[in-house]
């Protein structure tokens, strides 16, 4: 495709301004294992006994760990055995629980550990010595075995010990899992490969001329990478114990190497000075280098020097550089399984057109859901990233917002910019539409936007609900009237009125609440119910004509992966119409069907008994409220807190968060996700059957399989009298239009009478226009009009004002004249019939009658072609 893919500043991750504790101190290590169940990287910073973890998506800090009582020097991922350990300066290996980073054990050991090295394969954990050569390891098989241990340790195996090795500290080391072997770099200007079959030194790599601190290895092309104070890497063969090739190009000591996830050949590395170079080593060169840092702004003192200390991959295309500060570079790569290289923050369903749009970047993609493929690409909607987008009621109008704030209203066929609402100071982080109203939420500004959607090309401001009262705001849904039902991070669920931008009611005071974040809420349109959901519950909470905003049913649901640590509910979503199916995705990608008929059935039974008592008689109680203090009131017992089993489950639907549920208003019904890991997929509503995955597959002009097949049900009966069903609706809807335009208003006037007067005014002025047309326009006795029948309207009253004296007469006029009249000679108001501009040469254009042919010959060429319909006219 000849694209070329490079690194650049992230523009999807903002940091905060993280900053070392102790000022001129580094972030010197990060750690990130794409298999840690977390999710998350580990930051080291000097002089600190405690570490950060920081999300991967975000790289946001998740929160802060502590174990150690002195600075951190390592850390291993010991996946098989779901441990993660920890070494520091304080002679301790800590122990932590992979999913949740709790503390499991501490050993105490007579030496600091330097490195650590966990080797899979043969059970091993290696273990160097921050301040000599000396090199030992464990065999380590299961979690209880590390937990039933003493705390002084295990006892180092002595079958991993070896009898040779380096005469200084080791710094890194680096398991060779095709050879089977050992690879250590040391501060001795040597790299050592040990066969761990053999218990004994393979080879001593010996050729740089300082200290080496990295260590990286292509399994693929069999290639050992090592980097140090001199400022080359060399690639050595590991089997043959050769030198193979050195990468020159920086200036000054490496500070850190990493091979790129997902890739055999892709290597980056970064100086001390800030410098950073992505190698090809199929190629054995530097295919981008660039600076990590702004060194002008940091000399001008508008930055904090960098001073990189430590690198390391994210993913294939997203890297962290850390030193006194961190920095993320990313890069457009094409994956084409997925959706799209970018995260996509929201997801869009056109009922009517059977469209899916997607943002990505500040662009809208649209999608074929019938084909599941890519239909066209809105350009440049919004001048920022997207973060959230809504259909409009009618799903002719798409509402965007952006991370600046911005809001626009666009036309979804097209993209082109129909109005611009009232922007947010923050990004916009969720739009929905009400019947002559749009709300848009800023949770980082805690404010909710009422605006006026009636007009067509301005959108007035017409409440601002202020939400700073709340706390940090996650989520709110509507009733489609007034009521919005707000949800935050420290579980509580509020109400407030859209029309007065008010408070109504909040759960303080309810029997059962929320003890942690609520993330998901949405209004029931069929009976008096809102849903809301936290880790593993849901809550079901009453409005009028029920106990208006209390507690009615929780729900406990068993979701994938619990028991293996904490899981949440990230998005969720209602069957229709009948609302008795919920849909609920997890943060690790899990997606499950529970049946709630039971409590959606309970809600419209009560609201029915409320409503019969109302009209027989008891309206007084039902509006005071008197009428519940003979009915049950929910409390926190087995009643109305119970288990529900899952229809089904798909524990793998994403490999990363499920951001967000669409269940598609249709028949047949499809169930919508989307996920963190990029990917759009279907599934069946009834049974979790994958249905296809949206892929974008490669370039255009490089030929692409899926690898999904993509299979949208669509029942061609139901979608026609869908179709013919809506015709009749829009045209009954016409027709009161109609009506109500010709109702008499309050003067008593018609508006059939009112229209007729105004086509009367508008035909007299049309005349009085042509009248001074014809008296501006050239004298009706033109030598060319000798001999030729003048039009009918050239003998208009206007005519008899005009000065005939200076035209000749016609007699004198030769016959020739008279030969040489074409009709291409007339203009303005005197000309019979359509006349084309005179050409730019100056030349005089042929008659029309011998260009008739020509006309016809290119009319016939525009109809083939599909550039004009067969029923278009061309006048000659």
């Amino acid at each position: 495709s000849g694209q070329i893919l490079v690194f650049a500043p992230s523009v999807q991750v903002v940091l905060p301004a993280y900053r070392p504790t102790v000022t001129k101190c580094h972030f010197d290590k990060v750690f990130y294992w794409p298999a840690l169940p977390m999710e998350c990287a580990i930051v080291f910073e000097e002089g600190q006994a405690s570490f950060f973890l920081h999300r991967q998506q975000s790289m946001l800090r998740r929160r802060r760990v502590d174990g150690h009582q002195s600075d951190l020097l390592s850390a291993a991922y010991l996946e098989e055995i779901n441990l993660v350990v920890t070494s520091g300066n304080d002679k301790m290996l800590c122990f932590w629980e992979s999913s949740a980073f709790n503390l499991v054990k501490k050993w105490s050991l007579k030496d600091v550990v330097g490195t650590l090295c966990w080797c899979p394969e043969i059970n091993a954990l290696y273990a160097a010595d921050h301040f000599s050569e000396r090199l030992w390891g464990w065999r380590i098989f299961d979690e209880l075995e590390v937990k039933t241990t003493a705390a002084g340790g295990m006892k180092p195996d002595k079958s991993l010990e070896f009898k040779e090795g380096h005469k200084e500290s080791i710094q890194v080391m680096k398991w060779l899992k095709p050879l089977q072997c050992l690879a250590t770099a040391s501060l001795d200007t040597t790299v050592q490969i040990f066969d761990t079959v053999l218990q004994a030194r393979s080879h001593t790599l010996s050729g740089h001329t300082k200290g080496l601190t990295c260590l990286e290895f292509c399994a693929k092309s069999q290639m050992l990478l090592s980097a140090g104070f001199d400022n080359y890497i060399s690639i050595w063969d590991p089997s043959a114990g050769t030198l193979s090739f050195k990468l020159e190009g920086h200036e000054c000591s490496i500070a850190g190497l990493c091979a790129m996830p997902e890739t055999d050949y892709e290597f980056m590395s970064v100086d001390f000075e800030g410098m950073v170079r992505l190698w090809d080593v199929r190629r054995l060169c530097c295919i981008q280098n660039f600076p990590a840092t702004d060194r002008r702004a940091e000399e001008a003192g508008e930055l904090e020097r960098l001073e990189p200390r430590a690198l390391c991959p994210l993913n294939r295309d997203r890297v962290v550089i850390s030193g006194r500060r961190i920095v993320v570079f990313d890069r457009d790569a094409n994956d084409p399984k997925v959706t799209s290289d970018w995260p996509i923050n929201d997801l869009a369903f056109n009922h009517w057109t059977m469209e899916i749009v997607t943002p990505i970047k500040n662009d809208l993609y649209v999608w074929d859901a019938l084909t599941g493929q890519r239909l066209q690409i809105h350009d440049n909607v919004i001048e920022s990233n997207i973060t959230a987008i809504k259909f409009g009621l009618k799903e002719r109008r798409l509402f965007v917002g952006s991370e600046d704030g911005e809001i626009h209203c666009i036309n979804a066929a097209c993209g082109a910019k129909l109005k611009v609402l009232s922007p947010h100071t923050y990004e916009v982080t969720q739009i929905e539409c009400m019947s002559g109203k749009v709300l848009t939420l800023s949770a980082p500004e805690k404010v909710i936007n009422v605006h006026d959607d009636t007009g067509e090309k301005k959108a007035l401001l017409l409440k601002r609900i202020d939400l700073s009262d709340v706390g940090v705001i996650l989520r709110f849904a509507h009733d489609d009237r007034e009521m919005l039902a707000v949800t935050s991070e420290e579980g509580d669920v509020g109400w407030y009125s859209a029309d007065f931008a008010k408070p109504i009611a909040d759960t303080s005071q309810c029997s059962v609440n929320h003890s942690q974040a609520v993330y998901c809420c949405e209004y029931f349109r069929n009976v008096p119910l809102i849903i809301t959901t936290d880790n593993c519950s849901a809550i079901f909470w009453s409005v009028p004509p029920l106990r208006a905003y209390d507690f009615f049913n929780k729900i406990m649901l068993d979701l994938p992966g619990a028991e293996e640590g904490a899981v949440s509910i990230s998005s969720m979503c209602l069957s229709w119409p009948d609302e008795c199916t919920l849909f609920v995705g997890t943060d690790r990608g899990a997606i499950l069907c529970v049946d709630i008929t039971t409590v959606v059935q309970s809600a419209g039974r009560q609201r029915e008994e409320i409503l019969r008592r109302k009209e027989s008689g008891e309206r007084a109680e039902v509006i005071s409220g008197r009428i519940f203090d003979s009915l049950p009131k929910p409390v926190n017992s087995n009643e109305y807190v119970f288990f529900l089993d899952s229809i089904w489950t798909v524990e793998k639907a994403h490999g990363l968060s499920v951001e967000s549920i669409l269940f598609c208003k249709r028949q047949p019904s499809v169930l919508m996700t989307l996920g963190a890991d990029n990917c759009l997929r279907i599934w069946d509503h009834a049974t979790g059957s994958p249905l296809g995955s949206l892929e974008q597959g490669l370039p255009e002009g490089l030929i692409y399989e899926r690898s999904t097949a993509w299979s949208f049900p669509l029942d061609p009966h139901l979608q026609i009298q869908s179709d013919i069903n809506a015709l009749m609706e829009a045209s009954a809807k016409s027709e009161d239009l109609d009506a109500e335009r010709l109702r008499s208003p309050e003067d008593g006037h018609s508006l059939q009478h009112l229209a007729q007067r105004q086509t009367e005014e508008c035909i007299a002025k049309l005349k009085k226009d042509r009248r001074r047309s014809i008296q501006m326009a050239r004298s009706n006795s033109s030598p060319a009009l000798a001999g030729q029948e003048l039009p009918k309207f050239g003998f208009s009253n206007a005519n008899l004002g005009q000065e005939f004296s200076a035209a000749a007469p016609r007699y004198l006029q030769g016959k020739k004249l008279c030969d040489k009249k074409t009709q291409d000679w007339y203009a303005g108001s005197l000309a019979p019939g359509y006349s084309l501009p005179q050409l730019r040469s100056g030349l005089s254009r042929p008659p029309a009658s011998e260009t008739k042919k020509v006309l016809e010959a290119a009319r016939a060429l525009a109809v083939s072609l599909g550039i004009r319909n067969s029923h278009d006219v061309l006048t000659p």
